[in-house]
Protein backbone atom coordinates (compact mmCIF):
# COMPACT_ATOMS: atom_id res chain seq x y z
CA UNK A 1 0.00 0.00 0.00
CA UNK A 2 1.38 3.23 -0.69
CA UNK A 3 1.02 6.49 1.49
CA UNK A 4 1.70 10.32 0.12
CA UNK A 5 2.69 11.80 3.55
CA UNK A 6 2.38 15.41 1.77
CA UNK A 7 5.92 16.51 3.23
CA UNK A 8 8.46 13.65 3.29
CA UNK A 9 7.53 12.00 -0.35
CA UNK A 10 5.83 8.59 -0.29
CA UNK A 11 6.03 5.69 2.10
CA UNK A 12 5.13 1.93 1.63
CA UNK A 13 2.86 0.35 4.23
CA UNK A 14 3.34 -3.21 4.05
CA UNK A 15 0.88 -5.60 6.17
CA UNK A 16 0.94 -9.71 7.20
CA UNK A 17 -1.47 -11.47 9.01
CA UNK A 18 0.46 -10.42 12.35
CA UNK A 19 2.50 -7.51 11.61
CA UNK A 20 2.43 -4.00 9.48
CA UNK A 21 5.11 -2.52 8.37
CA UNK A 22 5.92 0.77 6.62
CA UNK A 23 9.16 2.95 5.51
CA UNK A 24 9.85 5.73 3.22
CA UNK A 25 10.74 5.04 -0.41
CA UNK A 26 13.22 7.75 -0.51
CA UNK A 27 15.66 9.45 1.64
CA UNK A 28 17.02 8.00 4.60
CA UNK A 29 16.20 4.68 5.06
CA UNK A 30 14.09 4.23 7.93
CA UNK A 31 11.74 1.56 8.85
CA UNK A 32 8.71 0.80 11.71
CA UNK A 33 7.23 -2.21 12.88
CA UNK A 34 3.77 -3.63 15.14
CA UNK A 35 3.99 -6.76 15.55
CA UNK A 36 1.55 -8.91 17.10
CA UNK A 37 2.85 -11.24 19.55
CA UNK A 38 0.30 -13.34 20.78
CA UNK A 39 -3.11 -14.59 19.45
CA UNK A 40 -5.51 -12.11 17.05
CA UNK A 41 -8.33 -11.39 19.94
CA UNK A 42 -9.67 -8.22 18.29
CA UNK A 43 -11.43 -7.79 14.71
CA UNK A 44 -11.86 -3.78 15.23
CA UNK A 45 -7.82 -3.41 15.21
CA UNK A 46 -6.05 -4.37 12.00
CA UNK A 47 -2.99 -5.74 14.16
CA UNK A 48 -5.36 -7.82 15.80
CA UNK A 49 -4.94 -6.72 19.44
CA UNK A 50 -5.21 -3.64 21.50
CA UNK A 51 -3.24 -5.41 24.55
CA UNK A 52 -0.16 -3.44 25.09
CA UNK A 53 1.52 -7.34 26.30
CA UNK A 54 0.75 -8.79 22.89
CA UNK A 55 2.85 -6.11 20.82
CA UNK A 56 5.83 -5.47 19.74
CA UNK A 57 7.21 -2.40 17.98
CA UNK A 58 10.02 -0.70 16.89
CA UNK A 59 11.98 1.35 14.55
CA UNK A 60 14.84 0.88 13.18
CA UNK A 61 15.35 -1.85 15.65
CA UNK A 62 14.86 0.43 18.89
CA UNK A 63 11.84 -0.08 20.66
CA UNK A 64 8.66 1.30 20.29
CA UNK A 65 6.26 2.03 23.17
CA UNK A 66 2.77 1.27 22.59
CA UNK A 67 0.20 2.05 24.68
CA UNK A 68 -3.40 1.14 23.00
CA UNK A 69 -6.60 2.36 24.97
CA UNK A 70 -9.59 -0.80 25.11
CA UNK A 71 -11.20 1.00 22.12
CA UNK A 72 -15.21 0.68 24.14
CA UNK A 73 -17.69 3.70 24.46
CA UNK A 74 -15.63 6.67 24.92
CA UNK A 75 -13.89 8.21 21.90
CA UNK A 76 -10.69 8.47 24.37
CA UNK A 77 -10.66 5.01 24.57
CA UNK A 78 -9.26 4.42 21.29
CA UNK A 79 -6.41 6.73 21.79
CA UNK A 80 -2.53 5.02 21.05
CA UNK A 81 -0.16 6.35 23.40
CA UNK A 82 3.46 6.32 21.59
CA UNK A 83 7.20 6.70 23.10
CA UNK A 84 10.47 6.37 21.65
CA UNK A 85 13.81 8.10 21.70
CA UNK A 86 12.64 10.55 24.24
CA UNK A 87 9.53 11.23 21.94
CA UNK A 88 6.13 11.05 23.02
CA UNK A 89 2.90 11.17 20.46
CA UNK A 90 -0.70 10.16 20.88
CA UNK A 91 -3.13 8.63 18.74
CA UNK A 92 -6.78 9.85 19.24
CA UNK A 93 -10.06 9.66 17.99
CA UNK A 94 -11.07 12.94 16.67
CA UNK A 95 -15.08 11.55 14.95
CA UNK A 96 -15.98 8.16 13.40
CA UNK A 97 -13.70 8.02 10.90
CA UNK A 98 -10.37 10.21 11.74
CA UNK A 99 -8.10 10.08 14.35
CA UNK A 100 -5.60 13.65 15.17
CA UNK A 101 -1.69 12.84 15.75
CA UNK A 102 -0.49 15.07 18.42
CA UNK A 103 3.14 15.75 19.68
CA UNK A 104 2.53 14.77 23.19
CA UNK A 105 0.14 12.68 25.48
CA UNK A 106 -2.36 15.53 25.79
CA UNK A 107 -4.24 17.85 23.65
CA UNK A 108 -2.82 21.75 24.69
CA UNK A 109 -4.80 23.10 21.52
CA UNK A 110 -1.20 24.16 19.41
CA UNK A 111 0.50 20.62 19.64
CA UNK A 112 -1.96 18.96 16.75
CA UNK A 113 -0.01 17.52 13.47
CA UNK A 114 -2.43 16.71 11.78
CA UNK A 115 -5.46 14.52 11.27
CA UNK A 116 -4.99 10.44 9.81
CA UNK A 117 -7.81 8.15 8.37
CA UNK A 118 -7.15 4.57 7.70
CA UNK A 119 -9.10 4.14 4.24
CA UNK A 120 -10.44 1.15 2.86
CA UNK A 121 -7.94 -1.03 1.69
CA UNK A 122 -5.56 -0.42 4.09
CA UNK A 123 -4.31 2.63 3.03
CA UNK A 124 -3.98 6.31 5.29
CA UNK A 125 -5.07 9.31 4.06
CA UNK A 126 -2.84 12.13 6.07
CA UNK A 127 -3.90 15.80 6.29
CA UNK A 128 -1.46 17.69 8.24
CA UNK A 129 -2.93 20.84 10.26
CA UNK A 130 -2.30 24.37 9.08
CA UNK A 131 -1.71 27.55 11.11
CA UNK A 132 -5.09 29.07 12.11
CA UNK A 133 -6.59 32.54 14.36
CA UNK A 134 -7.77 32.34 17.71
CA UNK A 135 -8.93 35.24 19.59
CA UNK A 136 -6.16 37.62 17.34
CA UNK A 137 -3.23 35.62 17.74
CA UNK A 138 -2.43 32.93 14.84
CA UNK A 139 -1.34 29.44 16.29
CA UNK A 140 1.27 27.74 13.87
CA UNK A 141 0.45 23.49 14.34
CA UNK A 142 3.91 22.02 14.97
CA UNK A 143 5.33 20.04 11.61
CA UNK A 144 6.32 16.27 12.74
CA UNK A 145 10.11 15.09 12.00
CA UNK A 146 10.43 12.58 9.51
CA UNK A 147 9.87 10.03 12.03
CA UNK A 148 7.19 11.01 13.76
CA UNK A 149 5.25 11.36 10.77
CA UNK A 150 6.09 7.58 9.97
CA UNK A 151 5.33 6.12 13.44
CA UNK A 152 2.01 7.95 13.71
CA UNK A 153 1.34 6.60 10.10
CA UNK A 154 2.19 2.97 10.46
CA UNK A 155 0.63 3.13 14.22
CA UNK A 156 -2.57 4.67 12.50
CA UNK A 157 -2.38 1.34 10.22
CA UNK A 158 -2.20 -1.13 12.81
CA UNK A 159 -4.90 0.25 14.97
CA UNK A 160 -7.42 2.13 12.50
CA UNK A 161 -8.92 5.08 13.37
CA UNK A 162 -11.61 6.87 14.57
CA UNK A 163 -13.66 5.89 16.91
CA UNK A 164 -17.44 6.28 18.39
CA UNK A 165 -18.48 8.19 21.21
CA UNK A 166 -20.95 7.28 24.36
CA UNK A 167 -23.39 10.33 22.82
CA UNK A 168 -23.34 8.49 19.19
CA UNK A 169 -24.06 4.65 20.72
CA UNK A 170 -26.85 6.28 22.83
CA UNK A 171 -28.10 8.40 20.12
CA UNK A 172 -27.90 4.94 17.85
CA UNK A 173 -30.02 2.83 20.59
CA UNK A 174 -32.56 5.35 21.22
CA UNK A 175 -33.57 5.78 17.44
CA UNK A 176 -33.47 2.24 17.10
CA UNK A 177 -36.05 2.32 20.18
CA UNK A 178 -38.49 4.92 18.97
CA UNK A 179 -40.40 4.99 16.02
Amino acid sequence: MLVETGIYGELDLIYRDDEVCGSYREGVPMTVTISRTGPRISDSAPIGTRSAANLQASIDGRDIVLDPGRARLFKRSYRVGIQYGGRTLSLRAKNLEDSVLFDGSSDRGDDEFGVLTRIFGGGVDVLWSLPFKMVNKTIEPPTPSRQDALVGIVVAAAFGTGGLSLTTIVMGALESILP
